[in-house]
């Protein structure tokens, strides 16, 4: 029964995929503009991202990329597996002009079902982690899970009036245990040498004399590409790691994204609250937040 669930899933999928690459191939489109984000490597996971360059196609090149983008279902041995593989822009496709909207909509929608149809199935089926990727490479031989589970976006109300594209750059905030983080950093402390002893001891003071609940630990999370678009009135924020499509008529300003510069400045939210940095260990900042 499992198998069925998943394969007839699957096949379906594939099938649609394969339809929606033929469609948007020979539409000619408003717009369209896509850039495909240089990958992560397998190993270098844990590597801070300094810079990204954006390189955009356009046209038939640009359907072409978001077409292969859509299809990319499987594991490359040569890059990570942790994080998905991004492609980011626009198909803009004029239902007046080109007569084919209903069938895009249709089709992604089926493609969308599918997806998350596999994706209930395996939670509601398998308890453990374990369980749901033997399951998935059983059905699904190599299939990638973040390839696999990621919905296409398609807008068709009629109602977008601008997609900006930006890079979203996030932290991570932990309440660490004190004596744990204190024993983590003496234990490096004995292993480490001269040049680094001091800082380590200066660190382990002020964490010594800072009361647990105002303890934090910051790590900065990857950056990733998003796409701000109003519509109807309303501003929503959604990831963007593979192409948006959008079926509509009338105008619309589109903003592509930008290459990263992580040297660039980060604006500071104003509901952020201060904190005191009271050093870094590990890759990770070590901060106080008075309460």
């Amino acid at each position: 029964m499992a198998k069925n669930v998943i394969s007839e899933q699957y096949s379906v999928m594939c099938r649609d995929l394969t339809q929606l690459s033929s469609l948007i191939k020979r539409l000619s489109p408003r717009y369209a503009r896509v850039a495909a984000i240089t990958p992560t490597s397998k190993g270098m996971e844990s590597e801070p991202v300094r810079k990204i360059v954006v390189s955009e196609q356009t046209g038939r090149e640009a359907l072409a990329l978001a077409a292969t983008c859509y299809q990319d279902l499987h594991i490359n041995p040569d890059f990570s597996q942790k994080f998905a593989r991004r492609t980011v822009g626009t198909l803009w496709f004029s239902p007046a002009r080109s007569g084919a909207a209903d069938d895009i909509q249709a089709v992604v929608d089926r493609i969308n079902a599918a997806k998350a149809g596999i994706e209930e199935f395996i939670i509601a089926t398998y308890p453990t982690r374990q369980e749901r990727f033997e399951a998935l490479r059983a059905e699904c031989p190599g299939v990638m899970t973040l390839h696999l589970y990621r919905q296409i976006r398609c807008y068709s109300q009629g109602d977008v009036d601008s997609i900006g594209f930006t890079w979203q750059r996030k932290d991570a905030l932990k309440k660490p245990v004190k004596d744990e983080l204190l024993q983590r950093i003496r234990d490096e402390l004995e292993r480490s040498g001269p040049d680094y002893q001091l800082p380590l001891e200066q660190l382990i003071r002020k964490i010594a004399t800072t009361p647990e609940p105002f303890l934090r630990e910051r790590r900065e999370v990857k950056v990733q590409p998003v796409a701000n678009i109003m519509a109807a009135g309303v501003l929503k924020t959604v990831t963007a790691p593979m192409p948006l499509i959008l079926l509509q008529d009338h105008d619309i300003r589109i903003k592509m994204l930008r290459s990263f510069d992580a040297s660039e400045q980060r604006k500071t939210r104003s509901d952020r609250v201060a904190s005191e940095v009271l050093g870094t260990f590990a890759g990770v900042t070590i901060e106080s937040f008075p309460e």
